[in-house]
């Protein structure tokens, strides 16, 4: 099976699943099987590729404060894509599989439910996987119309304000839709709304209904956790609404609001819309999650990340195997285990650098996010680090480790073995036309590979870090590096080729309910 998990034969390895575990680290290991049989037939290879600029002027990268930064090519420092920016035109990877298919996603919760950190991370997510995605605000709109600032009594049920209310929501509702009916093909609006009360959801499903190909799906935010609750408060107190405000008058103004919510509030029910109403509901930020009659490939697919994702305490540590000679001299797709010193001496660092961080975690409280798992290639260099790092006290009763060929390193096609150097003499075509398009540059020859066939590849990794409570070390080569940071950066698709991966480092990701932090380890 060409991209089917595989526990490697080699004794580090073997020990590793064959040793004395927890009943939860086994759980955790049979869960990352299976996901990765299923979805092992899934890889797609693109027979055609649309005409692209050429490489954009921007690329991420690591700066030296260790966070993440974006970089011009002149130095200068810019922030990511905005969610405001056209993404219309352009469908990436697994966008194409699902072509006429337009939806609408329609949050539905009280305040500080959660609906936003939902939003951030299904517009992340959809973006990464190839779907055209805006979001729509209608807070956002709300204070760009003159009311930022607006007390709890903008919420009361009284006529004047609710009229005022439903005019902002409706005109929120209005630029989502002009927006999908702006779109060639698939696209995913998401209307960030309270959406709390029948007849609100009815106007949203009467509308889709007025224009044929729209598909209404609403998702709700229940939280009840008085933790995640007051986590939830602290963020919202930090808007413009409460801007200069004292904290104290601030909580007790926006409690009022939730209070006014609460009055009108009536959860989803299946008999809404005489039974035909589409709906994810999702409660304490992923703790659990169900749905009803949300059926289509991008439906489908938003439920299902819906259902792995979660706000635990863990890190996600990336960073490439020891350095081969191969590898050392630029060579494409060298599958050497004859590793430089330079490359012996950083499995040491960092495998002192792994152990010292699972005690830092263990002290902080982090639970089972303390426990770590590796997650590595089947390139017989990634399991020369593993041996290196078990040598080293990363053993496998502390570091349980699976391989799969998922994550081996971007073939080059009939291009292994070359430097980038007798690319550009010896086959000077196929060296222009990589710089003219890395993205979508796929190697010529059997098996040779894109930037967007490795995100296809990766795409059920990506799943399995969300759903994993514990810590996990990815040992993959650059290019899958790239693409996994990209999704957990929110990096544009279009500047995937372009982020920086230095050697010798590890990548730290913290995924929390604010987003997530990035912070960069070198050990040279």
């Amino acid at each position: 099976m060409a991209q089917g998990i595989r526990l490697t034969s080699s004794l580090s390895i073997t020990n590793v699943v064959g040793g004395a575990m927890k009943p939860e680290v086994w759980a955790s290991i049979a869960g990352l099987s299976g996901l990765l049989l299923g979805f092992a037939l899934a890889k797609r290879r693109k027979t055609d590729t649309p005409d692209q600029k050429s490489a954009p002027d921007r690329f991420h990268g690591l700066d030296d404060d260790k966070s993440i930064r974006l970089w011009r090519r002149d130095g200068s420092s810019c922030t990511p894509s905005p969610v405001g920016q056209d993404h219309s035109r352009i469908i990436y990877g697994l966008g194409e599989y699902s072509q006429q298919s337009r939806v609408m996603l329609c949050m539905v919760g009280l305040p500080a439910r959660g609906k936003s950190y939902i939003t951030k991370m299904l517009t992340r997510y959809l973006r990464w996987t190839g779907f055209p995605v805006e979001v729509f605000n209608a807070g956002d709109l709300r204070r760009q119309e003159g009311h930022c600032g607006a007390t709890a009594d903008f919420f009361r049920d009284d006529k004047d304000a609710t009229a005022l209310r439903e005019q902002v929501a409706s005109a929120c509702m209005e630029q989502a839709f002009m927006w999908l009916n702006s779109q060639r093909s698939v696209c995913v609006a998401i209307f960030d709304a309270t959406n709390t009360t029948r007849k609100r959801r009815q106007a949203i499903i009467d509308r889709c209904r007025q224009t044929e190909g729209i598909t209404p799906v609403f998702i709700e935010s229940i939280c009840d956790d008085e933790k995640l609750l007051e986590q939830n408060y602290s963020m919202k107190l930090e808007n413009n609404d409460y801007k200069g405000m004292d904290p104290v008058l601030a909580r007790a103004d926006f409690l009022a609001r939730i209070k006014n919510y609460e009055h009108r509030y009536e959860v989803i029910d299946d008999d809404e819309a005489d039974g035909e109403i589409g709906y994810i509901k999702i409660f304490n930020v992923g703790r659990k999650v169900t749905m009803h009659r949300c059926t289509g490939y991008v439906v489908s697919k938003i439920g299902f990340y819906l259902s792995n994702i979660h706000i635990s305490p863990r890190s996600i540590f990336i960073t490439r195997p020891g350095e081969t000679k191969d590898e050392a001299a630029g060579k494409l797709g060298s599958v050497s285990v004859d590793m430089t010193r330079k490359g012996r001496i950083y499995c040491r660092n960092l495998a002192s650098f792994l152990l010292s961080r699972r005690e830092e975690m263990r002290n902080a409280g982090d639970g089972e996010g303390a426990e770590t798992l590796v997650l590595m290639g089947t390139s017989p260099v990634h399991g020369a680090t593993l041996n290196e790092l078990s040598s080293r006290g990363v053993t496998a009763s502390l570091f349980p480790a699976m391989s799969t060929s998922l994550l081996n390193e971007l073939d080059g096609g009939v291009c292994n073995g070359m430097t980038y150097d007798q690319i550009e003499a010896e086959l000077p075509d196929v060296s222009e036309e990589r710089q003219r398009d890395k993205l979508h540059f796929r190697y010529p020859g059997s098996g040779g590979e894109s930037y967007l066939d490795v995100v296809g590849r990766v795409h059920p990794i990506i799943i399995e870090l969300e759903r994993q409570r514990q810590s996990v070390i990815v040992i993959c080569q650059t290019a899958v590096q790239k693409c996994i940071l990209a999704y957990f950066t929110g990096c544009p698709m279009e500047e995937l080729p372009f982020l920086e991966m230095g050697a010798h480092t590890v990548t730290e990701l913290r995924p929390g309910p604010f987003g997530c932090t990035a912070q960069r380890h070198t050990f040279d």
